[in-house]
């Protein structure tokens, strides 16, 4: 069994997601969690479009299951 996904929140960012620690690696679904159930952080965060909830410019991942080809080709196309 692959070791759960985890993110840390770049400290740069840390004032765009009130209420989350930076620098300290939280589960990501927990942290997804907190987005998907806080209407006023995803707006406040700058999510318009959601494909991945934790932007990638904001948070660094550790453990779970590497990212697939077809995934990174998906985020890649114009239009998805």
């Amino acid at each position: 069994m692959a070791p759960h996904r985890e993110a840390r929140l770049k400290p740069e960012f840390a004032e765009i997601y009130p209420g989350l620690e930076a620098g300290v690696w939280h589960p990501a679904a927990r942290v997804a969690e907190y987005f998907l159930t806080r209407p006023d952080a995803a707006s406040h965060a700058g999510i318009q479009h959601v494909e991945r909830v934790l932007d990638e410019r904001h948070f660094e991942f550790r453990g779970g299951p590497a990212r697939s080809a077809a995934d990174t080709d998906r985020r890649g196309r114009a239009g998805d």
